[in-house]
């Protein structure tokens, strides 16, 4: 009950305490405070505008889940679409058989189902799915700005926004369909109305924060970090008030919320759980490294100066100079970043993505430290400068790569293939092509297999394991013909070191199938897909209705479904 009292009391005291909050903002002409706030808004909205604007946004993935993660918003698309309620399971099996680069099951589907009402709204394309990234990072720096701003002067709190979404990692991975930024987003704002319900006891803050939480949790599983961290603030704060009704109803409906998560991590999350147990290549949990490794990207995150305020800021409420931030929310930023280190540090699979949402309480540090260090006014031009310097760093040097001509190699084989066709891919970038394809509306007749779904068993990553069909050249032309395949789409050398792949280069230089177009890959960072072939059979191909079938060591599980004539 302490720190309730105190949490009324920062309140009572708030324009008392001016100094620390900005005079100005208090006892401004309304016409004034509408103003500011429309140029906060304005800001905000444009840097979005500009991620949005500057990244790839015509077929030109370079990270190889962001098709799968821009396909995946398809699938939901299409799924409502069609309506399959007499035998959901087939249809999404023959679906993901025409467009074999689904990962639906694998992460959390939130994101996708707000991309998909995207499409419904404008097509499916990269930009579409590029735009409905840029909406999370405009709730991103809202929910940033939200954050700062009940605790900081207004201009320092969007100082504080442009360095959440203009910092190095951030700012790259705003310009690539992933779902880092959109469970970000949504971890920042379930943060926000949990400090709104703690400073106004207002019943509907709490399940918004709870909402908002459970969002983050659907778009990415990580983010479930958080949820502990808030658990023990609330009690902190409340007491055995924490235990009353409003709280009951929320925890319950939080812990039924996740039930389905656990669920669907259980049946198809393999590759989650090997993200957390890790390869063989990552570092071991035991190494110095390993715990090393967030500390060392965290000038990624902010930048180095912002990370040098943030840490000072740190020292500070180690002295308990934590004013004005209340203690109890300071205590909840020391939770998020230490909690939120651990839980990340101990995870197999380490990139410095990961830890991008466990470097915010920082920001925060930082605003700490400059309004101790400063006078209210030129810290809140620092931080503005310190905001707007690191994300326009961030434009200039940390744009994302583009790997180019998958769009072209995709629209050669909507152009050529036959109706109904059945068209073969063999190569690293099978998200790009299979996505450019389904971007044709006119080409759905066309279904794709994948030559190492056929030939190989693989789950995730050759590093993991790999197991090999054992079928000879003969056998494998048998496969191309029995299937129907018009066209074969080949990056030469894929994986050739491995027996089957080798064989299958093999029938291709035979005199059953000729090449009849090659097209240049290129990209703003070395790759090794330099050049994508397309073959075709020099035999009358016999169309119709196939049966397939792929096993599926990513969920355990084996898929039956048809390709061909639709």
């Amino acid at each position: 009950m302490e720190l309730r009292g105190l949490v009324h009391l920062h309140l009572a005291t708030k324009v008392s305490s001016a100094s620390h909050a900005g005079t100005a903002d208090s006892t401004a002409p309304a016409t004034r405070e509408r103003f500011e706030r429309a140029v906060v808004a304005a800001v905000i909205l444009g840097a979005s505008i500009v991620l949005t604007a500057t990244a790839p946004v015509d077929g030109d993935f370079w990270w190889s889940d962001s098709p799968r993660h821009a396909l995946n918003g398809a699938f939901i698309k299409d799924f409502v679409a069609a309506m399959p309620w007499h035998d959901p399971k087939a249809w999404a099996i023959n679906y993901y058989l025409q467009y074999p680069s689904l990962t639906i099951l694998v992460y959390p589907p939130l994101f996708y189902v707000v991309e998909a009402a995207a499409y419904g709204l404008f097509g499916v394309s990269q930009m579409v799915a590029q735009a409905t990234v840029g909406l999370f990072t405009l709730l991103l720096g809202m929910a940033a700005y939200g954050v700062a701003r009940l605790s900081f002067p207004r201009w320092s709190a969007l100082g504080a926004s442009l360095l959440v979404i203009g910092g190095p990692q951030a700012a790259f991975w705003a310009r690539q369909v992933m779902l880092d930024i959109p469970a970000y987003a949504a971890l920042v704002t379930g943060v926000f109305f949990f400090i709104r319900y703690l400073h106004e006891e207002k019943p509907r803050y709490l399940y918004m924060s709870v909402f908002a939480t459970l969002a983050a949790v659907y778009i990415k599983i990580n983010t479930v970090f958080i949820v502990p961290v808030l658990a023990v603030v609330l009690l902190a704060v409340e007491g055995r008030k924490a235990f009353d009704h409003h709280h009951s109803v929320a925890g319950i409906l939080g812990l039924l919320g996740l039930v389905p998560i656990v669920l669907l991590t259980v049946g198809f999350g393999e590759a989650n759980m090997q993200s957390v147990a890790g390869r063989p290549s990552d570092l071991p949990m035991a190494s110095v490294a390993a715990w090393l490794f967030y500390a060392e990207a965290m000038p990624q995150y902010l930048g180095y100066g912002a990370l040098a305020l943030g840490l000072s800021g740190l020292v500070l409420v180690g002295l308990r100079r934590v004013q004005p931030l209340e203690p109890w929310l300071a205590g909840l930023l020391v939770g998020w970043l230490g909690f939120g280190y651990i839980f990340f540090s101990a995870m197999g699979v380490r990139e410095p993505r990961h830890g991008l949402m466990i470097a915010f309480p920082l920001v925060l540090f930082a605003l700490l430290a400059l309004h101790r260090f400063l006078p209210t006014r030129l810290a809140q031009t620092t931080a503005v400068t310190l905001g707007a310097g690191t994300f326009v760093y961030s434009l200039v040097f940390s744009s994302p790569p583009v790997v180019r001509g998958y769009r072209a190699v995709a629209d050669y084989v909507a152009q050529h293939a036959p109706r109904d066709g059945v068209v073969m891919f063999s190569g690293y970038r099978d998200g790009n092509f299979v996505f450019d394809l389904r971007t044709h509306e006119d080409r759905r007749d066309i279904s794709t297999i994948r030559a190492d779904k056929l030939l190989l068993r693989i789950a995730v990553e050759r590093e993991r394991g790999i197991g090999q069909a054992d079928l000879n050249e003969e056998q494998i032309a048998a496969s191309l013909r029995d299937f129907g395949v018009s066209l074969i789409i080949v990056q030469p050398g894929f994986w050739e070191d491995l027996r089957e792949m080798a064989r299958f280069s093999a029938v291709l230089r035979s005199p059953e199938f000729e090449r009849v177009v090659q097209f240049d890959i290129t990209g703003s960072v070395d790759h090794t897909d330099q050049s994508i072939e397309i073959y075709k059979p020099t035999y009358a191909v016999n169309q119709g209705r196939r049966t397939l079938r792929l096993e599926m060591p990513i969920i355990g599980d084996t898929f039956r479904g048809t390709v061909g004539s639709h």
